[in-house]
C-alpha cells in the first residue's frame, strides 16, 4: 500500500480517511478525445459526457450498442402531427440531490436555456424549430416544433436536463462560466457532488434516493492527469480503476491487471479545408490529396489494422450508399489533377490538428511525406483544443486534420456541414456552404419515413464524396482500460462519450 501511494498518490487514501472501508472506485474518466478535463457545464460542453451523466441525466439514452433509445427520465414518448408534436411522460418519484421533485417545469426551463443565445449552448442548432413547449401537469411535456424533426431523441440523448429552482434566477450570459457548476450542482443522477480540487480530481457520493435504486459503490473519483502516459502508469500500478487508452497504450499493458475494452469510435477522422481559401477552391486539388495518401498502408502499419476507410462523414452503415469513389491510392493521378488545377508547387500549405498522440504525430507526417511526392509541401501544426477552435473559429488557418463525431443518427453532422451554422452561428468551422447539401440534411430531419430518411442521408454521403468539402479517411477503434477488480463496469467508446445506458448504479468493485 505504501509503494502504491507513493506511485500514484492514491485519491482513495487521501480522500476516504476513516471511511477507508467504503467502496470507491476512481477513474480517469476525461482523458482523451472523449473528455473535457474540469469543464462542467453540459449546456457548452461538446465532450465529457461520460463523466457528466454520472451526476446529471437526460430524457432519453441509446443502449449501449447504439441501437435503441429507452427512457430515462421520461417513462414514454409518443410522436404525432406528422414528427412536428412530442408529449413526453416523465418518470415517478426522481428528486434532485437537494430533496426537491424534479418536474416538466425542469424540462422546459433546461430546453428553453439552451435555446437562449446568452447561454453559448451547444445545443441551440439541435432545438431551434422548438415553437412551443407545453408543461399541462408536472409530469407531462409536450414540445412543439415548426417542422418535423425526426432526428429530436437523438439529439435529446446528450441533453443534461437542469434543475429550475436552482439555476434560473442566473441571468444565462452568468451562467455560461458560473461557479455553481464547480462547487456544488445539482442534478438527478446516480451520483451527487461531493468534492473539486482543481487539477487534481473530482468525488462524486452515492445518491441515496436515485430512482434506480442507491448504487452498489459509495464514491466515484474522476482523476486528472496531464500526461497520457501517467495515467496509464496509475491504471497499471492499480492506482486508478478506468482510463482511456491510444492504440500504443494497448500494446504496453503487458500483464497489467486490466481487461481492454475495445469498440468502434464512431468517429471519422479527415483532412479539413477553409472552404473560404481560395487555395482549395479547385475540386481537383482535394482530389488529389485523396489520391496521394496511402490510406491502406497507413491503416496496415500505423493503425494495425485497427480502423476502416471512410469515403464519406457518416460512421453508419446503413447511411452509406454503394458505389462511392474509393479514391484508392494513385500518386501519379494526384499528380496530374495538382498540375491541371494550376498547383504551386513552390508554396507551403499548413496542417493544423489539436491531436498530440504519438499515433497522430506518425501519421500526420506519413501524409506530409506522401503528399511531397506528388509535389505538395505540407507542415503539421500541432495545437491545443482552446488554440485549434480560435483558429477555426475565424479563417486563419488552411487545413486541419480533426474528427468528427456520428453516431448512430446522421443528423448529428448537420451543425457541423450545414451552412446556417458557419461562425459565429455555430460549428461548421470549415464553412462548408453547398445548398444541395444544406437541402439533404433538412430532408433527413424533416420526413418520419425511416427509408426515406435513410434514402436523403445517402444522397448526402454520396454528394460530400464527390464534392469532398472534407477529405474524409478512415473511422478507427477507440480503447479503455478498465480494473479485473470492477464488476458490472460498462463503458463503450463514443464520440464526447456518454449518452448511452452505462447503469452506473450497479458498477461494483471487488
Amino acid at each position: 500500500m505504501f509503494k502504491k501511494a507513493i506511485i500514484g498518490l492514491s485519491v482513495a487514501l487521501l480522500t476516504l480517511g476513516s471511511a477507508s472501508a467504503d467502496k470507491v472506485i476512481t477513474g480517469a474518466f476525461d482523458q482523451g478525445p472523449g473528455g473535457t478535463p474540469q469543464l462542467f457545464n453540459p449546456l457548452t460542453n461538446t465532450a465529457g459526457f461520460t463523466w457528466l451523466n454520472k451526476y446529471f441525466s437526460t430524457l432519453v439514452l441509446y443502449d449501449a450498442g447504439f441501437k435503441k433509445i429507452s427512457g430515462d427520465l421520461a417513462s414514454s414518448w409518443v410522436v404525432a402531427d406528422g414528427g412536428k408534436k412530442y408529449t413526453f411522460i416523465l418518470r415517478d418519484g426522481v428528486k434532485w440531490h437537494d430533496g426537491t421533485p424534479f418536474t416538466s417545469k425542469d424540462v422546459k426551463f433546461s430546453i428553453d436555456l439552451a435555446n437562449n443565445p446568452d447561454s453559448g449552448s451547444a445545443f441551440a442548432a439541435k432545438f431551434g424549430n422548438i415553437r412551443n413547449i407545453q408543461t399541462p401537469n408536472a409530469k407531462t411535456v409536450i414540445i412543439t416544433l415548426s417542422k418535423p424533426n425526426a432526428a429530436l431523441l437523438d439529439a435529446l440523448t446528450n441533453f443534461m436536463i437542469l434543475p429550475s429552482a436552482q439555476l434560473s434566477k442566473i441571468p444565462a450570459k452568468d451562467l455560461r462560466n458560473s461557479a455553481w457548476w464547480r462547487t456544488n450542482p445539482v442534478g438527478t443522477g446516480p451520483f451527487m457532488w461531493s468534492k473539486y480540487v482543481p487539477d487534481q480530481y473530482v468525488e462524486l457520493k452515492a445518491n441515496p434516493n436515485y430512482y434506480k435504486g442507491r448504487p452498489k459503490i459509495d464514491r466515484l473519483v474522476n482523476r486528472y492527469f496531464k500526461e497520457q502516459a501517467s495515467a496509464v502508469l496509475a491504471l497499471k500500478s492499480g492506482d486508478i480503476d478506468f482510463t482511456y487508452l491510444t492504440l500504443d497504450d494497448t500494446k504496453s499493458l503487458g500483464n497489467a491487471n486490466v481487461n481492454l475494452i475495445a469498440g468502434p469510435s464512431q468517429v471519422a477522422n479527415y483532412i479539413g479545408f477553409n472552404n473560404t481559401d481560395a487555395t482549395f477552391k479547385d475540386v481537383r486539388i482535394r482530389q488529389a490529396i485523396m489520391y496521394a495518401i496511402d490510406r491502406n498502408t497507413i491503416i496496415k502499419q500505423l493503425y494495425g489494422g485497427g480502423a476502416e476507410l471512410a469515403n464519406c462523414p457518416v460512421t453508419n452503415s446503413k447511411f452509406v450508399p454503394k458505389g462511392l469513389n474509393t479514391y484508392s491510392y494513385d500518386p501519379a493521378k494526384a499528380k496530374q489533377l495538382l498540375q491541371a488545377a494550376g498547383w504551386n508547387a513552390g508554396q507551403n500549405v499548413e496542417i493544423m490538428t489539436y491531436y498530440g498522440d504519438q499515433l497522430s504525430k506518425d501519421v500526420l507526417v506519413t501524409i506530409q511525406q506522401m503528399l511531397a511526392q506528388v509535389g505538395m509541401k505540407v507542415t503539421p501544426r500541432f495545437v491545443d483544443v482552446p488554440t485549434y477552435n480560435q483558429a477555426t473559429g475565424g479563417t486563419n488557418f488552411q487545413m486541419v486534420y480533426a474528427g468528427i463525431g456520428n453516431g448512430p443518427d446522421p443528423d448529428t453532422l448537420y451543425p457541423t456541414m450545414h451552412s446556417d451554422f458557419i461562425p459565429p452561428n455555430g460549428t461548421n468551422r470549415m464553412r462548408i456552404n453547398i445548398p444541395a447539401l444544406n437541402k439533404l440534411f433538412e430532408q433527413g430531419q424533416e420526413t418520419t419515413s425511416q427509408a426515406s430518411r435513410a434514402k436523403a442521408y445517402q444522397s448526402m454521403c454520396a454528394l460530400a464524396n464527390q464534392q469532398l468539402p472534407w477529405d474524409v479517411l478512415w473511422t478507427a477503434k477507440r480503447f479503455g482500460g478498465a480494473s479485473k477488480n470492477l464488476v458490472n463496469f460498462v463503458w463503450t467508446p463514443a464520440p464526447g462519450g456518454g449518452r448511452y445506458q452505462d447503469n452506473a448504479e450497479n458498477w461494483d468493485i471487488k
